[in-house]
Parts: structure tokens; C-alpha cells; sequence
């Protein structure tokens, strides 16, 4: 198997009419095609017009099926699955490691006496063993599906997850229908494209073998970038995840409740969270699908030279990875996935205590009033980008004394709101209180006083570059001291864009989280 042959398509002249137009509309012969951005998901292209082909693929047949994620799942909440049946769920995800074999027969009962129990798939996640036994249901067993969870679980990267699936298509080539999982983050564009390239190296596969089978393509919840504090954010994730899946042509699409998290990493299942987040789940299906007929359009990413071209070059890498582990055993594949995921869970967590990789209400924009009301954070179950800033924010919150923060502002306050927002939003990270004086003074006797007659424990200098020099012989009451910029001064920590916050912030916990 080779790269080269991967994607063969002549253009017609439409599409060269109509791309010449849009070069001219573009002026995107001045343009050229440097246009590319890295992260740790690995290089994509911001403006292409110079992908050569296209792929148009069948859309996804099961698009009206609601879909609803079950994690713990009691004999008294069986009475959901009624409910959500008779709302129009047609898509039940089960994890595996919170059911028991005795529950499950209960619920593919529950299921199976529906009128509609022919149209009902059941999806099993998890490596425990549960017996399906015969049913009129479908059944889609994470045990015979194509996956990368292997890679996503330590923190891989999209190319990484896709190489794993074409590996496992290649070596562990299904007997009767090919059911792929591609897990869905935040990420609306990569996704799609994901999702698309997964299904052309399935089909690449399919050639290849020069056979032809059936391919179910079952978008799975990345739980990667979500959060515990500000839970309600990830119903913003879950909307991302199932609308790009459903773009992208999955046959089925996990939706999740904003509470499925506290679920799968502790024992927390509040019924306030517990009966909105199932309903919200079921709702962004139905919202999705049927009012925003997502899934109506056939391939909505044909055409569109960013997800085409993304398509391609996750393919191709895809693909030209698979072929370089291919002969190596499967300790050996193991082995080296597990090599490469952490350089990429290692940088990808770099940027996200730098704040270049930003999780609203963990590492910027937090909600001081939010409190988890855990004890600790339990072993994880997977990589989550999160954790780190999180398991600061839970050991500040349990310390018996937290330190209180004020902003002494020196200078012009609309100037320097940019700073004062940023030293705000630094210390609300930890749920600490802040006080602004929402004014400044430009009197430095005033300012003198102000220094030394607060009782925080901490005090924020905030000033423009050229007044922190005049302000240093100043004495300051405060136990630690802070500062605005990169100005350097003897007794001040400095706060800046850039400098690793998750490093400022750990320094806080262990001086105070256990006071």
C-alpha cells in the first residue's frame, strides 16, 4: 500500500470554472499558500486553494436518530430510557465499566419491547465484557470497533487516532460490516475533516483488500477538554462535538449531559444536574438534527477548500504513519504510540498552563463563585487537559485561610483596564477574591497610603512601564507582592501575557492551600 495512489480525481469543468471565479474574487494568486498555522494537533491550513481533489462521500443514513449517553445508570433511573424513548431517542450509549450484566439484560428488555426496537442501536464503550446474547437491537460493542482510544486516552493527537484506525483496519480486518469510532472534541473543523478522513481511509482499506463492506463511522465524546468547574461550558462542547459530527457524516453521534463528566471521574450525580444534563443531552440531538437539519445535507464539507484540504493532509499523514508501524507487534505499536502521545500531551499541556490553549473557566475567564465541593480530584481515567489547573483551584478551595487580593491601581484606569482585567482574571483562577477599587490615583503620597493601610494579603501593582520605577521606594504592607508587566522589581512577582501561569499559581497553593 502506498501514498501515492491514495486520492485520484480529474476535475471537471465546472469546478474549474468555478475555481478560477474564486481565485479572482480571492485575489488568491497573491496570496499563495504559506497560510498555515501549527499546534499539537499538528499543521492545517488556514486558506488553501490548492488542494488538488475532492472527495464527496454518502451521507449518513441514521441522521433523525437522537442519541443519549447513559454512565451510571440505576435500576431506579432505568424509568429513563422510557422517557427518552417516547422523546424520540433512538441512540443509547452505554459505559461498560459502570454496568453490570444483570442491569443490561434489563435494559436491552426495556429497549427491545419499544414499538420502534428495530430502529434502536445500542452502543457499549469500555473494555468490560458484557454479553449481548440475541436481540432485535443493534449492537455496536466497543470490543469489535475500530478505534483510537488507545492513542486519545494519553493525550494523542488527530493524526495519531487516525493512524490507529487505519492500522486497525489493516491487521484487524472486520468480518462483515467495518464500525469505526473517531472521538469529537471542541475542535468544530478538525473534527469534521477527522470524521471524513477516517471514512476515506476506510475505504482506501476496502480497495486495497478490493472488497466491499458496509461502513458505520460512530462519533464518540472526547471528554479530553472538559471541565468540572464551569460544568454548563461543556454543554458548549457537547453542541460542537455532535453538530461537526453530524457535518462531518457520522451515522450516529454520542450527545452527553454537562454532568456526564462528574459521572465518569467521581461519585458526585447530583438529580439537579443529573435530570437537566440527560435532558439537555437529548435536546442538542433533536435541536441539531431535526430544527438544524444538519444532517440533511449530503457530504456538507464537499466543496469547502479548508475541510478538503485539512481532509487530505490528515489522511495522507494518516496513512504514511500507519504504513511505518504496520511491521512492528503490537508491543511494539504500543510501545511506540505510547512514546509519541506524551510528547504531544506534554506539549499540548505547555501551551495550556501558558494560556495559548485556553479552557473557558479553568485556565481564563473563571467564575470565582463556581466551588466543586470535592475533597480531591480521584485517579483519572484519562488524560483531561484541565486536571491541572483544576486540582489547584480544588486545593486553594479546601484551605482553611485564602489569601485576598487587591489591585492598587496607579495611573489612568480606562489606559490600563486591559492589565487590571488580566491580574483580575490571574488570581480568580484559584476562586481567591479579588477587590478592584474600580478608580486609580495619579497622587503618589495617596498611593502611599493606600499601600500600606490595606489588609489583603496580597497587593497588585498596576501601573504603566514608565511610572513602576518612581513607584519602587514606595513600602508595601502586603505578604506578597505583585506587578503588572515585566518591569523588574526587587520584592514583586511579575504578571505578563505569556509566562506560564500554572506555574505562578502552584507557587500560591503550596505557600497557602495548606494553611
Amino acid at each position: 500500500m502506498n501514498v501515492t495512489d491514495f486520492f485520484q480525481e480529474k476535475f471537471n469543468t465546472q469546478r474549474d470554472q468555478w475555481e478560477k471565479s474564486l481565485r479572482s474574487e480571492l485575489k488568491a494568486d497573491e496570496i499563495g499558500t504559506k497560510a498555515h498555522k501549527k499546534s499539537a494537533e499538528g499543521s492545517w491550513p488556514t486558506l488553501s486553494l490548492e488542494a488538488p481533489v475532492t472527495h464527496q462521500l454518502r451521507p449518513a443514513e441514521s441522521w433523525k436518530k437522537a442519541a443519549q449517553t447513559y454512565v451510571r445508570l440505576t435500576d431506579a433511573g432505568q424509568n429513563h430510557l422510557h422517557e427518552d424513548l417516547e422523546a424520540g431517542v433512538r441512540v443509547f450509549f452505554f459505559e461498560k465499566d459502570f454496568l453490570e450484566e444483570e442491569s443490561f439484560k434489563k435494559i436491552t428488555g426495556i429497549l427491545s419491547a419499544h414499538k420502534d426496537a428495530k430502529d434502536i442501536v445500542v452502543v457499549l464503550l469500555g473494555d468490560k465484557k458484557i454479553p449481548h446474547g440475541k436481540t432485535s437491537l443493534r449492537i455496536i460493542d466497543e470490543e469489535k470497533m475500530i478505534l483510537g482510544r488507545g492513542v486519545m486516552a494519553p493525550g494523542g493527537n488527530n493524526i495519531q487516532e487516525l493512524a490507529s484506525i487505519a492500522h486497525g483496519l489493516v491487521t484487524r480486518f472486520p468480518e462483515n460490516e467495518i464500525e469505526i469510532g473517531v472521538f469529537l472534541d471542541s475542535q468544530f473543523f478538525r473534527n469534521i475533516a477527522k470524521v471524513r478522513a477516517a471514512r476515506l481511509l476506510a475505504l482506501k482499506v476496502l480497495e486495497e483488500y478490493g472488497v466491499k463492506k458496509d461502513i458505520t463511522v460512530v462519533g464518540l465524546t472526547s471528554f479530553r477538554d472538559w471541565t468540572l468547574y464551569e460544568r454548563y461550558s461543556n454543554l458548549l462542547r457537547n453542541d460542537v462535538s455532535v453538530a461537526s459530527g453530524l457535518i462531518g457524516g457520522c451515522d450516529f453521534v454520542q450527545s452527553a449531559g454537562y454532568q456526564a463528566l462528574f459521572e465518569l471521574e467521581t461519585n458526585e450525580s447530583p438529580t439537579e444536574h443529573s435530570e437537566r444534563s440527560r435532558r439537555m443531552a437529548r435536546n442538542t440531538s433533536h435541536i441539531l438534527s431535526l430544527e438544524s437539519t444538519l444532517g440533511v445535507v449530503e457530504d456538507a464539507g464537499f466543496g469547502s477548500y479548508h475541510l478538503e484540504s485539512l481532509t487530505e493532509e490528515y489522511a495522507r499523514e494518516a496513512w504514511a504513519l500507519m504504513q511505518k508501524i504496520l511491521p512492528l507487534s503490537d508491543k511494539e505499536v504500543s510501545e511506540f504510540f505510547m512514546k509519541e502521545t506524551i510528547k504531544v500531551r506534554e506539549e499540548r499541556q505547555k501551551n495550556f498552563a501558558m494560556r495559548k490553549h485556553v479552557l473557558a473557566g479553568v485556565n481564563d475567564f473563571p467564575d470565582v463563585t463556581d466551588k466543586l465541593q470535592l475533597k480531591s480530584l480521584p485517579v483519572p481515567r484519562f488524560y483531561r487537559t484541565g486536571r491541572s489547573f483544576e486540582d489547584l483551584r480544588l486545593k486553594m478551595e479546601s484551605a482553611p485561610k485564602k489569601p485576598t487580593v487587591y489591585l492598587g491601581v496607579f495611573g489612568d484606569y480606562a489606559a490600563l483596564n486591559a492589565r487590571i482585567n488580566f491580574v483580575k482574571n490571574y488570581f480568580e483562577l484559584l476562586g481567591l477574591k479579588v477587590t478592584d477599587p474600580h478608580n486609580a490615583t495619579l497622587d503618589k503620597e495617596e498611593f502611599e497610603k493606600l499601600s500600606t493601610s490595606r489588609s489583603e494579603e496580597f497587593f497588585v501593582l498596576i501601573s504603566s512601564d514608565d511610572q513602576y520605577e518612581s513607584l519602587s521606594s514606595l513600602p508595601y504592607k502586603a505578604k506578597e507582592k505583585y506587578l503588572a508587566g515585566k518591569t523588574q522589581m526587587s520584592g514583586f512577582t511579575n504578571l505578563f501575557t505569556g509566562q506560564n501561569v500554572q506555574d505562578i499559581l502552584t507557587g500560591i497553593v503550596e505557600r497557602w492551600g495548606n494553611k
